[in-house]
This record gives structure tokens, sequence and C-alpha cells, in this order.
């Protein structure tokens, strides 16, 4: 396929490419949003401020744009944006979700190894809680995180040079979660 080539749809095109790894990402991430939007409603309604809720508003926009790319890699509208547009968001939205769940999974097996001590709060928080919020990560963070790296796996036999932009989108993701975490932190 020549870069000036129009792309394959998933949906008409190619029926061996499985839509599910996209479609459950996006409905996933979606119900979160649903629930924190919801959340923060509920929220505002009872009288609280909206202090500190402004990095609430933020994920879910960003997380929103997530779901769109998710979309944009199965449906008929999704074909007017360039490949490598779809795809570096697919790797990027699997590398940002990724990165902190797997980050607390190499600090958790470190505490456990007797390689560092835990510091009972954040990543190496061993107690009940710790483990609990270690759970509740990979159920908002690293479920749909591997479910855009599926994503992007299928949709990436589309698209030229796939590896590349595959590499560039995971740089920027990280890159772009480090430059949040500085910003909100």
């Amino acid at each position: 396929m020549t870069s000036g080539a129009a792309r394959p749809s998933l949906v008409t095109a190619d029926h061996r490419a499985p839509r599910w790894p996209a479609a459950l990402a996006a409905a996933w991430v979606g119900t979160f949003c649903l629930v924190a939007g919801g959340a923060l409603v509920w929220s505002r309604l009872r009288g609280s401020s909206a202090q500190d809720q402004e990095v609430v508003v933020l994920a879910i926009g960003l997380r929103l744009v997530t779901v769109a790319v998710a979309l944009a890699s199965i449906q008929s509208w999704g074909r007017r944006l360039p490949g490598w547009v779809v795809l570096g968001g697919l790797w990027g939205a699997g590398a940002v979700q990724l990165a902190y769940p797997l980050a607390e999974a190499v600090v958790k097996l470190a505490t456990l190894a007797g390689l560092m001590e835990p510091l009972d709060k954040g990543i190496s928080d061993m107690s009940a809680q710790g483990w609990f919020n270690f759970g509740a990560t990979w159920l908002v963070w690293g479920v749909p995180g591997v479910l855009f790296v599926l994503a992007a796996v299928v949709f990436g036999r589309q698209v030229p040079h796939a590896r590349r932009w595959a590499l560039l989108a995971v740089l920027a993701g990280i890159g772009f979660l480090a430059a949040l975490g500085l910003l909100i932190g």
C-alpha cells in the first residue's frame, strides 16, 4: 500500500480484522467517563466546590479523545483520518494507560522480593488498601491500556511503516504523561 492510497476499512474491506479490542476499549473507557462524570455532577449538586475538580474534567476529556481514536479505527468515518494518526493515537493511549499500572507492578514485585522497603503510601503501599488501589489501577488504566495495544496491533497491519509510528506514539504518550504529571503534581 502506498502512503497516498486510501486505507482499507476495517468495517467493510477486511472482515478478518477483529473489531472487539477497539470496541471494548471504547466501551470500557466510555463507561469510566460516565461514572466519573456522574460522580462529578453529583458532587456539584450536593454543594461541593469546583476546587480540585479540574483534574477530573481534564481526565474525562482526555479519555473521551481516546474513545474517539478507538472508534476511528473501526468505524467508516475513521477512514477520513490518516492511518498514522489513528495508529499513533491507539499506541499512545495504550502507553499512557499502561505506564502507571506497570510501574506499580514493578515496585510491588521489588518490594515483595525485598529489593526495596515499602513507603506505606503510593505505589509501594503493601497494606490491604494499597493492594485494593493496585487492583483498581489495573481496572481503570491497565485493562483499557491492554485493549488499546491490541487494537493498535490489529490496526497497525493496515498502516505502512507501522513500527515507526508505534515507537513514536509510545514515546510521545509517555512524554505526555510525564508532562501532565508535572503540571498537575
